[in-house]
């Protein structure tokens, strides 16, 4: 569904590049976002907090991170659980099937930088 480019240890361990399709194909042949489901707004809109907290932490005071990733991850559980990839999407909706391993892929890499930057926790390549 996805090509990716294996990390390389020395510079971008924990990080795939997508080599196709490229783009994602996040948008409809209309221009508006794939992604309409509930939970996957939800975890789009938790993604971008985090991501503003991360760049932004005392415009709203101080940041409780253990919160912030256990919001984060139980978005990503609501997602993971309602919204399907494999089987009937992917066979029906290749692109949405796409986009959401897209979706996928950007929760890893935000859990895995707020882990370990802002928690100073392991976060294994499997995340």
């Amino acid at each position: 569904m996805i090509k990716l480019r294996e990390p390389v240890p020395k510079i971008s361990p924990a990080f795939w590049s997508v080599i196709s399709p490229n783009p994602l194909p996040w948008l409809n042949c209309d221009g508006t976002l794939r992604l309409n489901h509930p939970d996957e707004r939800h975890l789009i809109a938790e993604l971008i907090q985090v991501v503003d907290n991360i760049e932004c932490p005392n415009v709203r005071g101080s940041v409780k991170w253990e919160k912030v990733a256990l919001n984060l991850s139980e978005a990503f559980e609501n997602f993971w659980s309602n919204c399907r990839i494999w089987g009937e999407v992917k066979i029906r909706s290749p692109e949405l099937a796409q986009a959401r391993l897209g979706l996928l892929m950007a929760t890893g890499s935000v859990l895995r930088y707020l882990l370990e930057e802002n928690l100073g926790v392991f976060a294994p390549l499997e995340l």
